[in-house]
């Protein structure tokens, strides 16, 4: 879908392009990057656009908070984290664990009664399932009486933050019901990314008719106000879901956590990354550079009562795309498959998505014999498994270097600290603020008269620290990992020809210490792209064209643009992240 709307507006806005390409002054620094003419061109298509955007917005009606009526309130279902940071562990501490798992597939999806839209690609239909799509949850606790921490990741593009939150009331709820009065100070939920999965969020095309339905559910009293998430679907998600925290809740057990990593996956020898990395099974497709995890960092817990299965958390940055979008069947791509192995190994296992927002995978360079092997005979037995091969391929080959790595655990101390923090997220014109205005989306929207738009949304980032050298920031979208990692493109390269200006978020921390994210973490914000690098997303389509190539030389990537709170996400999020850090290092 996306190179086809390319093709189409390249054509419509080739006139435009032909009479304003060249007749821009080099404005800039000779050493910054001239981009003076895509500015002026993007810039004047993105107004018309913007135009589009506000007059539709205008038609919603709505009763949102202003942004101080929220913060002058108790804000609902959010958890701040530990009360107090240890710098050791408490005395008599030891480190608790549960897992809980629940799947969150419709009947009438399994038994082929009814369609579902996917996440992702909008138009696109499933009408059976091929593997599942489910949550899967741990609880952990360092026993020192500061509370436990929930960590969760759905099988879907994204949970938005009203659904997160209306998920952790679910899930106190159930706990009441059964006389638990929970100690739970912080529940992360992580979605892992997954499009071939019924659609977490509500962007398919179904949204077009529900925005109509919203626009007259203001004026005609008995239509009323809904969501473009499927219904039916949305229940299962929310009861899944809490089913799977409060599982992993009552299922706790004391025993000892471990940490390793994988060889290197990030191999790349055309962008020049990674180049001591044994596989090449990751690239980033925005920018040549180094800058993203390029290891499988994994916890296991191993419970001290020999019965219990082990648990193993795994996190990488990786969009889970392997599968055409054209399939007709449900599938959980890569990570469900990693879990298959992993589960066969007689472990639980949970995938958490890391910050992935330019990082693809590629599942045609596993080359292991044994897994080509595998996958080819699963074919053999069942032909409908050929058009699973890749994610079979990918999640069985990282299941195996996860398996490998095991030998190089080390022990993490029982402590566990976390800090949770609310931001205010400008909203800018666009898709986003308009899935936001028309409460379409579950964003938890508010007016705000400092925003272009008059709106932000109100959002979560978050500091934890695992044992005395391992940091998760969570992160509520898909993060450009330079964001934290360093190495984020400067004024030589940037679309406005200017340099990032917050520190390196990872230099904040104690060099000793690990860095993880878990991104897309208590909402789905969109790309948080760096505000030096954000182009109206209509200079994707301009420049990836012949005609946009002659006119502005070699094109740049800014296919993330098109779905995205705007261009202060980036300032705005790592802000507010290097907050947390700078509060503890």
């Amino acid at each position: 879908m996306k190179k086809r709307t390319q093709k189409l507006i390249s054509l419509t806005l080739a006139i435009v392009l032909l009479f304003t390409g060249s007749t821009f002054a080099n404005a800039q620094d000779a050493q910054a990057a001239d981009n003076s003419a895509m500015i002026a061109v993007a810039g004047a298509i993105n107004g018309i656009l913007n135009a589009v955007f506000k007059g539709f917005g205008s038609l919603f009606p709505n009763d949102f908070k202003t942004v101080d009526e929220y913060y002058a309130g108790e804000s609902e279902n959010f958890y701040e984290g530990t009360e107090t940071f240890l710098d050791s562990p408490a005395e008599g501490a030891r480190w608790q664990l549960g897992f809980g798992k629940a799947s969150m597939v419709p009947e009438n999806l399994r038994d082929g009664s009814k369609e579902y839209y996917t996440g992702g690609y909008f138009t696109q239909k499933i009408n059976g399932v091929y593997d599942d799509q489910g949550a899967n949850a741990v609880a952990i606790s360092d026993n020192s009486g500061r509370g436990t921490v929930i960590m969760c990741a759905v099988d879907g593009v994204g949970v938005n933050n009203a659904d997160i939150r209306t998920i952790r009331a679910e899930v106190e709820r159930k706990l009441l019901a059964q006389g638990i009065f929970s100690d739970i100070v912080a529940i992360n939920i992580n979605a892992t990314h997954c499009h071939t999965v019924i659609d977490t969020q509500g962007f398919g095309l179904e949204l077009i008719l529900k925005a109509f339905q919203n626009i007259f559910s203001g004026i005609i009293p008995f239509i009323p106000n809904t969501r473009s998430i499927n219904p039916e679907f949305y229940e299962l998600m929310i009861d899944g879901t809490s089913d799977a925290i409060v599982q992993a809740y009552l299922n706790m057990e004391f025993g000892e956590l471990y940490y390793y990593e994988t060889v290197g996956i990030g191999y790349s020898e055309r962008n020049n990354n990674y180049l001591d990395d044994e596989y090449g099974y990751l690239y980033n497709k925005r920018y040549d550079k180094e800058g993203y995890q390029h290891v499988i960092t994994c916890f296991k817990f191993v419970p001290d009562n020999a019965e219990s299965a082990p648990t193993v958390i795994a996190n990488l940055g990786g969009h889970p795309t392997t599968i055409s979008r054209d399939t007709k069947l449900l599938s959980a791509d890569y990570p469900h498959y990693m879990e298959t192995k992993m589960n066969a190994a007689g472990m639980n296992f949970m995938f958490i998505q890391g910050a992935q927002s330019p990082i693809s995978v590629n599942a045609g360079a596993v080359e292991t014999k044994e897994i080509l092997d595998e996958v080819n005979a699963e074919i053999t037995a069942d032909p409908v498994a050929q058009d699973y091969a890749q994610p079979k391929k990918l999640g069985y080959e990282f299941a195996r270097l996860i398996l490998e790595a095991e030998a190089n655990a080390v022990r993490v101390e029982p402590v566990l600290n976390v800090q949770m923090k609310e931001v205010t997220v400008p909203l800018e014109y666009g898709l986003m603020e308009l899935g936001a205005v028309s409460q379409l989306l579950g964003m938890t929207t508010v007016y705000d008269s400092s925003t272009e738009s008059g709106y932000s949304i109100i959002s979560e980032v978050g500091y934890l620290e695992i044992g005395t050298d391992l940091v998760m920031l969570t992160v509520p979208g898909e993060l450009i990992p330079q964001l934290v990692y360093g190495q984020v493109v400067d004024k030589t390269e940037s679309y406005l020809g200017t340099d990032w200006e917050l520190e390196c978020t990872a230099e904040l921390i104690d060099d000793d210490k690990t860095v993880l994210v878990m991104g897309l973490c208590n909402d789905a914000i969109g790309y948080i792209v760096p505000d030096n690098d954000f182009a109206p997303f209509i200079a994707d389509s301009l420049w990836n064209s012949d005609l946009g190539e002659k006119l502005y030389g070699k094109p740049q990537h800014h296919y993330e643009e098109m779905l995205t709170t705007g261009s202060k996400a980036g300032s705005t999020i790592m802000g507010a992240v290097n907050t947390l850090v700078k509060a503890h290092n």
